[in-house]
This record gives structure tokens, sequence and C-alpha cells, in this order.
């Protein structure tokens, strides 16, 4: 058995506009998804994605016409795209044996932290490929969901292809008893919705979107949390005026700290920012009706989550 581990992910800062050509701060988590490959002699290729001991796809292609030999369970034409554009790279990647992948997720798929950027780049390492142009070409966006699938700590992202550049943050973030990361509740359609951002004229590419680097450059070396609040907001605010869509932080007026969207606004999980006690900002969020809440150590740290 062949194993591959795909980390999560987190985009703090520079979600959109790193699709322009300005840089992103990028977050891998511990946890992540786990491929477990096992060959046989058959002309089948079985795919299982599971979660927490539930199917969540469950189906049987053929290995050279990648024809569904079974009544599936999930999205078999997302997975036969994959292995075709796999293809286009190596075109032997299984096609002369037959096998079983299953795709385990250590977290919950809704959660939006990367399932799908996992599994392109887990397949990716399995046939040799460069996995940046295949998750270019089958989910758009910057790529930087797949560099955070082999990093080991925070770095810096820049969108280019074939391969990006990145840089690595020599320093631990300096508020960890400060930052919550809470899950909105929603889950959002990333690859629809930068389809859908793309055709909006404002998002377009344009100098202006190169000026998020100040406040991206500026997160990584705040001096109190007075500053990093006045960088959340600041940053927020440019966003929103190019997106046109309104900052989060005005659901949550009477929140003691600061907060910010992470990846696609509108879903997903958010940022919190407070001096407040851990306990005072975990009741805040329960009492607006969230309930996954985490301190930064918490989250980025944990191996997996839910009852395995």
């Amino acid at each position: 058995m062949e194993k591959i581990f795909s980390h999560a992910k987190l985009i703090l800062m520079g979600e959109y506009a790193v699709l322009h050509g300005a840089d992103a701060v990028c977050l891998p988590l511990k946890t992540g998804q786990l491929l477990k490959v096992n060959e046989d002699n058959s002309t089948r290729i079985k795919w299982k994605w599971t979660w927490n001991e539930q199917i969540l796809a469950d189906f049987i292609l053929d290995t050279e016409t990648l024809q569904i030999t079974e009544n599936p369970t999930g999205k078999p034409d997302w997975a036969v795209k994959l292995i075709k554009l796999i293809r286009q790279s190596n075109p032997d990647f299984l096609r002369n044996k037959g096998c079983s992948l299953h795709f385990e997720n250590y977290f919950p798929p809704q959660w939006g932290l990367g399932s799908s950027s996992a599994t392109i780049s887990s397949l990716c390492r399995l046939a040799g490929v460069n996995a940046y142009p295949v998750n270019e070409k089958l989910m758009g966006g910057s790529g930087a969901d797949i560099a955070c699938t082999t990093a080991k700590s925070w770095f810096l992202y820049r969108k280019k292809l074939p391969l990006p550049q990145t840089w690595h943050i020599p320093f631990e973030y300096p508020f960890l008893n400060n930052t919550f990361f809470i899950y909105s509740g929603q889950k959002k359609d990333t690859a629809g919705h930068l389809k859908e951002m793309s055709t909006k004229k404002n998002s377009k590419m344009n100098a202006d979107w190169l000026k998020i680097n100040e406040y991206v450059y500026r997160f990584l070396a705040p001096k109190e949390t007075s500053d990093l609040l006045e960088i959340i907001e600041h940053h927020e605010l440019f966003i929103s005026g190019k997106i046109g869509i309104e900052p989060v932080a005005n659901q949550f007026s009477d929140f003691q700290g600061g907060i910010k969207s992470l990846g696609a606004w509108g879903g997903d999980f958010l940022m919190a920012v407070s001096m407040q006690p851990a306990a005072a900002v975990r009741k805040y969020f329960i009492d607006k009706g969230f309930t996954d809440i985490f301190l930064w150590k918490d989250f980025v740290e944990a191996n997996e989550f839910g009852d395995k």
C-alpha cells in the first residue's frame, strides 16, 4: 500500500488579490487528507472518499475508458476530469493496472479547508506530474491551496505558472492566544465563486490589486494587537472595495476586536482577533449561533477533527 498525505489550509491575507499578482499569507494545517493506494490486477479504478466513517463518494471506473461501471455515489465526473488532465502529462497514469484509491478526510469537507486541492495534489504526486497546471484547468484559483498541501509551516505565496514563488516565514505568528478561527456554518463553492468574481468588472487585473501587499507584509510584523486590528480592518476595506461585498466584520459591530473573512467571502471560516479572554470570545460567538470555535494553536496543530 502506498500512502500520500496532503495538508489542509487557510489563506490568512491576500485572498482575491493573489489571483491578480499580489502576495498571500498561507497557513497549512497539521490535519488534511490521506490517500491510500492499493494496486491489483483488475481493469478497474475503485474511488472512495470518506470522512468520519461516512462515505462521501464511492464509484468504479474502467481504467482505459474511465467509464463508470457501477451505480456511483458522489461526483465521478469531477474525478474523471482530474484523471484525464493528469493523463495529458502522464498518459499511462492508472491505465495499465487496476487500483483502489481511498481518500480519507481528517476534517469535515464542508469546512472549505481544501478537500479538492488535497485530492488533486495527492493524485498528481502519485502520477509524478505538476499539480499547478492541473489545478488551473480543473478548479481555477491561485494555486495557493496546492502549495499548502505539501508545506510544513506558514509562507508567502505568489501565483506563477508552471511553478509559483513561495517564501517560508521564519518566525511564529505572535498572537497565538488572541486569534480564533470560527466556522461560519456556510460552505462556499470556491471554484464557482471565483468564476463569478472573474466576470465582475472590478475584478479584472490592474495595478491597484498590488496595493494589498502593504497590508500583507504589515500583517507579518505588528508590534501590538492594536496594530494587527488596524491592518485587518484596512485589508478588509480594500478587498471589499474591489469585489463589492460587505466586510464580514460589519455583521459583528459589537465584537471587541477584529474579524476578517478567510478564503472566499461569505462562507467557510472567519478569523477573529481580540484581547478578551478566550472564554469571553467563545461565549460571544456561541451566543451568535456559532459552535465551531478554535484558538489558533488548537486548530492549526490538530491532527484530525471529529470522532474517528
